[in-house]
């Protein structure tokens, strides 16, 4: 062999030799989602088909805990506020997320981004400081009616508007909210002003231009949006305990009562992977409308 052969062939093997593939790239983030998704969801389905004991566990198998998930009155109240407040809370947040997003992309000018800056700064505010906050202002001696006392309007505070499904969904929505700014922001940005303006030179009024223009562009932002906070609100525990009372419970506080209170993780793991099952179909048939109507994906218009 030649050393001209010989100098040719050695930098082939040594590429070979330390050549790193997708595959191998792949593996610390595929053994991370094992270890701490796949691996503890496995052990907690296998916890819904066992009997329960106090804070444990024992075979054999059996579908008790799904038969008491499915049969038991209280889970079914709980399940239809939850699907009430998932509800409310993704549609008016996205209802009012939307014309925020709006401005921003194509009014907002030289305030574009001391707004943004503004919406992410509230990332900083805890999650229970914003729901105290909200059991401040809708409290008997809150803001609200100490506000509409002193105007004279009322003599006696609003006692309605605290521990119900209302203020779950009030506060839910201001703890959501900058979320969906932000995406609906990032799907109006490849949207050109210039298509805006072109529908308006044809002849189109603000309601055409949302329907036949804005909407159809921004669905599948929108529709991800509206999933992510249903599922998000819907599944919440921490602000019905303190804004909900008896008429705003939820699902969540039901399952969290289950494998903390009373220690009955099969039951609590059963109530988890159905609410997971109902998720999960939410959003396999928000996704088939989407690509029944073609409006799956954001399109780049320039």
């Amino acid at each position: 062999m030649t050393a001209v052969e010989q100098s040719s062939r050695t930098p082939a093997r040594e590429g070979s030799r330390f050549h790193v593939g997708p595959a191998a790239l792949a593996i610390p983030a595929a053994l991370w989602m094992v270890v701490f998704f796949a691996a503890p969801l496995l052990l907690f389905f296998v916890y819904s088909f066992l009997t329960a004991r106090l804070y444990a566990v024992s075979g054999p198998l059996t579908l008790e805990a799904y038969r008491d998930a499915l049969t038991t009155h209280i889970n079914a109240t709980l399940a239809l506020n939850s699907l009430v407040v998932g509800i409310s809370v993704a549609a008016t947040t996205v209802v009012v997320a939307l014309p925020i997003a709006y401005w921003l992309r194509f009014a907002a000018g030289r305030w574009e981004t001391v707004v943004l800056f503004l919406i992410t700064a509230t990332f900083f505010a805890s999650y229970l400081v914003r729901i105290y906050a909200w059991r401040s202002i809708l409290g008997d001696n809150g803001l609200l009616n100490s506000g509409l006392k002193s105007l004279g309007i009322l003599d006696q505070p609003l006692g309605f508007v605290l521990y119900n499904r209302f203020a779950v969904t009030v506060a839910l929505v201001h703890i959501f909210l900058p979320y969906v700014v932000l995406v609906l922001y990032a799907g109006f940005r490849p949207i050109s002003p210039a298509l805006v303006e072109a529908s308006q030179d044809l002849g189109a009024n603000a309601v055409t231009r949302w329907r036949k223009v804005i909407l159809p562009l921004v669905a599948a932002p929108a529709a991800t949006s509206f999933v992510l906070v249903f599922v998000l609100a819907a599944a919440d525990y921490v602000t019905p305990q303190f804004l909900g009372g008896t008429d705003g419970a939820m699902l969540g506080v039901r399952i969290q009562t289950a494998l903390t209170g009373a220690g009955n993780w099969p039951l609590g793991a059963a109530l988890s992977f159905l609410m997971l099952a109902t998720f999960v179909a939410c959003y396999a048939l928000t996704l088939l409308l989407l690509r029944s109507l073609r409006l799956d994906r954001v399109r780049f218009v320039s």
